[in-house]
């Protein structure tokens, strides 16, 4: 690929990015050639998914949240590295998140930023209109389009299946609602 390729980390000093096998079941270097859009993956507080809706709009990135103040639990006080990346080979069409690049080598970093305050740097690109941010609203199209967003994922990524996960015990308690009936439909197809 050409251009600049980002990939956004909680850990510091890193020289070499490795791939690693993430939800799409293959060792990947996951990167994105949008910076705003990478922001959003440097907290290590992250529940995925399971925090709100997010990605590209025409290049725009969006995240809308899934709970009353996600956005805040997710990034307040992240300290995060902007890691600037060796583009060459990174691919798209990978993954279905089409923002997405991935390479299947280890990618040597180029430059490295650190980010003392992850949440306020997202603050100030949400006020200049940088990053479209729908805060946790209980306005019923809102909710719809939240819950069907957070049960296809708890069916998609398995989440029920061990009740012993982090992301089981936190779903439980943000969604409980949604959780159960995901439960029962799932005892249903049983």
């Amino acid at each position: 690929m050409k251009g600049k390729i980002y990939h956004v980390s909680s850990t510091p000093n890193i020289t070499v990015l490795e791939p690693r096998v993430s939800s799409h079941g293959k060792a990947y270097v996951y990167g994105t050639t949008n910076l705003n859009l990478a922001l959003l993956f440097g907290s290590k507080k992250s529940n995925g998914d399971f925090d709100g809706v997010y990605g590209t709009r025409d290049e725009k990135p969006f995240f809308y949240e899934a709970y009353e103040d996600a956005l805040k639990r997710r990034f307040q006080n992240e300290v995060c590295y902007i890691y600037e990346v060796d583009p060459t080979n990174f691919e798209a069409g990978k993954t279905s998140f089409r923002s997405e690049v991935v390479s299947e080598k280890p990618v040597k970093v180029i430059k490295c930023t650190e980010v003392k305050d992850l949440y306020q740097l997202l603050l100030k690109l949400i006020k200049k209109n940088k990053i479209e941010f729908q805060k946790y609203s209980t306005n019923p199209e809102y909710l719809a389009k939240i819950k069907k967003h957070i049960k296809d994922r708890l069916m998609r990524f398995g989440v029920l299946e061990d009740n012993t996960t982090n992301i089981y015990k936190f779903c439980k308690e943000k969604f409980p609602t949604w959780f159960e009936e995901c439960e029962e439909a799932k005892k249903s197809t049983i």
